[in-house]
């Protein structure tokens, strides 16, 4: 997707090592019209550097005009020659998410668990629009388990993809292509806030009027207030949809035309 510079978005990013570890293994970015977040894998090595990485490789190929899924394929293999290079830095892996936008359409693509949420305060609505890279995804999907025993399942923070696992030659990297509508909000988030904070919560602080920096403050103090047991990224994106649809265009929307 190409990118319109003369479109500025309005967006704010928080990053928190959280209360329980002494290193912080997300990366973030943001600029008007690209959004990335990537969440370093807790317990392997270099998980920093992974998620540094793929912030990197993605940033440079975009702008080179590649497109997000071959940005974040590219970015899987340079993972994984860093970690070949060097043996202390072998095995580092990370999830990511990440966000383009031109005008009135985004792209969304992801890979592994970390999310994006759709708030639409119009319908006071928020809305998962990524679907995880997991185990536990897996077992729902074939009926194995409901999604209230997915939540103490004791597998479930075990992802079925990464960005610089050995294992995968090529990543399934997802994606997402839809229009933006008037007062729209994007959150991407690892999974240090959707492991502490339950979506009606996340939506209740979505819903406060309130500017965006402090809807990330809040997001992040909640998930410190119920554990903090891994680190806390979050973005959030507003639409740059400024004024409402018109009676004209909301007919044609409904029947389609």
């Amino acid at each position: 997707m190409a990118i319109n510079p003369n479109i500025q978005f309005s967006s704010a990013q928080l990053t928190d090592v959280g209360c329980l570890r002494d290193l912080n293994e997300d990366s973030i970015y943001s600029e008007s019209g690209l959004w990335l977040l990537a969440d370093g894998m807790g317990g392997h090595a270099c998980g920093e550097v992974a998620s540094a990485l793929a912030i990197q490789e993605v940033r440079s190929s975009t702008s080179e005009g590649l497109s997000l899924d071959f940005a974040i394929q590219t970015s899987h293999q340079k993972i994984i020659d860093a970690g070949n290079s060097d043996s202390a830095r072998a095995g580092m892996g990370t999830t990511i998410v990440a966000l383009t936008s031109d005008d009135s359409n985004y792209q969304l693509a992801w890979v592994g668990d970390s999310r994006a949420y759709l708030w639409d305060k119009t319908q006071g609505s928020l809305t998962q629009i990524s679907e995880d890279h997991s185990l536990m995804v897996r077992l729902i999907n074939a009926g194995l388990i409901s999604e209230q025993d997915a939540l103490t399942h004791p597998q479930r923070h075990m992802i079925t993809q990464c960005l610089g696992s050995v294992e995968i030659e090529q990543v399934k990297v997802d994606l997402l292509n839809n229009e933006w509508e008037y007062q729209q909000q994007i959150l991407l988030c690892s999974d240090g806030l959707t492991d502490e904070v339950s979506e009606r919560k996340i939506a209740e602080i979505m819903a406060a009027e309130i500017n965006l920096d402090d809807k990330c403050l809040k997001l992040i103090e909640s998930a410190k207030n119920n554990g903090g047991r891994d680190n806390i990224s979050i973005i959030i994106i507003d639409s740059p949809i400024k004024n409402p649809p018109s009676i004209l265009s909301k007919i044609q929307k409904l029947i389609g035309f």
